[in-house]
């Protein structure tokens, strides 16, 4: 069997990792914004985070395609070029800047291990303490300010001023970029990269496509 032949087999993974992507740094710029956004899929990109040893792919995004509905839109309008505004660009340098984050914590397993033991840890509590989302929102942002953003490299958030000073926004967008970053590590898993993603760009969109059809 060629790499092509297995790699195609593995479009539906890529293109779900693909939109969990797509749907956390377009959240972050709703956020950024207006100050709020999709409460389904903020709670999905929540939960992605804490599972960390997931039985399939799709249990990550809480069972549900449609969950991931936002992110596979902004994915097509992505890879169609359908759109070349300013908020397009901000997008695409988002998912530019997380990759970078992405490479930068693989590389440094003492940070990979600190991170999966303090999700394991929240992840323990949330079942059995039943957290608030205001809860869970602060803990994990505050993983996100301890061992991701403790790295060196950031992600240059634009918005409203207004909502960008708000504390609780701030950590509702450490969030979704903690989300985000997850989702690469799956599409990375699944044997995406950016030459692939151009390569098989037109089997991407026609699988997100048809998820959203169906």
């Amino acid at each position: 069997m060629s790499k092509e032949t297995i790699f195609i087999k593995k479009i539906y993974s890529i293109t779900l990792s693909l939109a969990g992507i797509c749907q956390s740094v377009y959240l972050v710029q709703q956020l950024a914004y207006s100050g709020k956004c999709d409460k389904t899929a903020f709670k999905t990109c929540l939960k992605s985070i804490l599972a960390i040893n997931p039985r399939s792919l799709i249990t990550i995004y809480d069972n549900n395609e449609k969950n991931l509905n936002i992110g596979l839109k902004q994915l097509i309008s992505i890879l169609t070029f359908s759109n070349f505004s300013c908020s397009y660009i901000e997008l695409i340098k988002y998912i530019f800047d997380m990759i970078i984050i992405e490479n930068k914590l693989k590389k440094n397993q003492k940070h990979i291990y600190e991170i999966k033991k303090s999700l394991t840890l929240i992840s323990n509590e949330y079942d059995v303490f039943d957290y608030n989302t205001t809860t869970l929102i602060s803990k994990l942002a505050n993983v996100y300010i301890k061992k991701i953003g403790s790295l060196g490299s950031r992600v240059l958030v634009k918005g409203t001023k207004n909502f960008l000073e708000d504390v609780d926004i701030q950590d509702k967008i450490r969030c979704l970029l903690f989300a985000g970053i997850r989702s690469i590590v799956l599409w990375k898993q699944c044997g995406g990269n950016q030459l692939k993603l151009i390569f098989f760009r037109r089997d991407i969109i026609k699988k997100a496509q048809k998820i959203l059809c169906d």
